[in-house]
C-alpha cells in the first residue's frame, strides 16, 4: 500500500527529470543556429575571391558604412564598389592582428594584399582593414568597413 502512494511521487520526478533535459537540448540547439561571425567574415572573403558581388550584398547590412582612404561611402556606394573593384581583383589575404566577439558585434582588424586581374607586373597591393560585423536576424552582417592603402615609402633611394 505504502509502495501505491509514492509510486506517483518516482513517476512525478521521471517525468519532470526528462522534461528539463529537453529544454536544455532546445536552448543548445537555438544558440547552435547563430554561427560564429568569423565565420561569416570567411564567406565574405570568399565571396570577394570568387568575384561574387551579390554574395557580398547578402553579408553586408542595409545601413553599411564604408571608409576608404579616409572618404566614407552609404551601402548604395558600396554595393557600387562590389560591382566594380570585386571583379578585378584577386586574391584577396587577411592576417588579422585584432579580433572581438560579444553577443551583438564583432571586430577583426589587420593587414590586407591582394593583386589585380590581368596585371602583368603581378603587384601587390596592401593596406590594413578593419570590419565591424553586427548580429541581425541571427546571422552577422557587415556594419562598418574601414580600408586604407599602405602608403608607399618614400624614403628609399635607389
Amino acid at each position: 500500500m505504502k509502495l501505491m502512494k509514492i509510486l506517483p511521487v518516482f513517476a512525478l520526478l521521471l517525468f519532470s527529470s526528462c522534461n528539463e533535459g529537453k529544454k536544455e537540448t532546445v536552448e543548445t540547439t537555438e544558440q547552435a543556429e547563430v554561427r560564429a561571425p568569423s565565420e561569416a567574415n570567411k564567406q565574405w572573403i570568399d565571396a570577394w575571391n570568387r568575384n561574387n558581388p551579390q554574395e557580398l550584398d547578402t553579408l553586408t547590412s542595409k545601413d553599411a558604412v564604408l571608409f576608404m582612404q579616409g572618404q566614407s561611402m552609404n551601402a548604395d556606394s558600396i554595393r557600387s564598389w562590389y560591382n566594380n573593384a570585386a571583379p578585378m581583383m584577386k586574391d584577396l589575404r587577411t592576417n588579422a592582428k585584432v579580433e572581438y566577439t560579444s553577443n551583438d558585434i564583432a571586430y577583426e582588424a589587420g593587414t590586407y594584399s591582394h593583386g589585380i586581374k590581368n596585371d602583368s607586373l603581378n603587384t601587390t597591393y596592401e593596406g590594413t582593414y578593419t570590419f565591424i560585423w553586427k548580429k541581425t536576424n541571427n546571422d552577422w552582417k557587415m556594419q562598418v568597413m574601414n580600408i586604407t592603402d599602405k602608403e608607399p615609402d618614400t624614403t628609399a633611394t635607389e
